[in-house]
């Protein structure tokens, strides 16, 4: 089989089995698998392949990776794994998406164990201000805070202080 015929038979794997499965506008997508570790997965890929009845290599060039690409991630003994570049295309070419679902055991053990943070530390920025840090608000900053460590000192400090920057600024002349 050339690769296009290879292509076209996957595609069509997927059509008839989306077709069989095909829902009524108030029915739940199917739940193809319930995982929540990498190994449980890769079982749920291996399943989902295996259910298509998809060779691995035909896999690989359906959806645009190396040949034997998919053994290396999936196969029994995985030698590589599943990353961002080949995340989307596995799921794509396999008709699967992923969706993130609370589980209410895990988030009242995790609520009874940890804290909530205060609410005071957090900063929020909206992305769309765009602040642009420029060389003149960066000094106002600088001379600002400098301002506010000094109205913190004692007068006896801030004349040590002083000393020690008029000792630098004189060695700093003499070279």
């Amino acid at each position: 089989m050339t690769r296009e015929q290879n292509a076209a038979a996957l595609a069509g794997a997927i059509r008839k089995l989306s077709a069989e499965g095909e829902l009524a506008e108030d029915e739940p997508p199917r739940v193809v698998a319930t995982f929540n570790s990498y190994a449980g997965m890769l079982e749920a890929i291996r399943a989902r392949v295996h259910e298509l009845q998809v060779n691995g290599e035909r896999l690989d060039e359906y959806v645009g990776l190396p040949r034997g690409y998919y053994s290396k991630v999936a196969g029994a003994r995985p030698i590589r794994r599943l990353g961002m570049t080949s995340f989307a295309p596995i799921l794509n070419g396999l008709g699967l998406k992923c969706q993130f679902i609370e589980d209410p055991v895990g988030t009242e053990r995790l609520k009874s164990r940890v804290p909530p943070r205060n609410a005071s530390y957090v900063r929020t920025m909206p992305a769309a201000a765009g602040i642009l840090f420029t060389a003149r608000m960066l000094k106002r900053i600088r001379r600002l805070g400098g301002k506010a460590r000094m109205a913190g000192l004692t007068p006896e400090q801030r004349s040590e202080l002083g000393r020690k920057a008029a000792a630098a600024r004189w060695q700093k002349g003499a070279s």
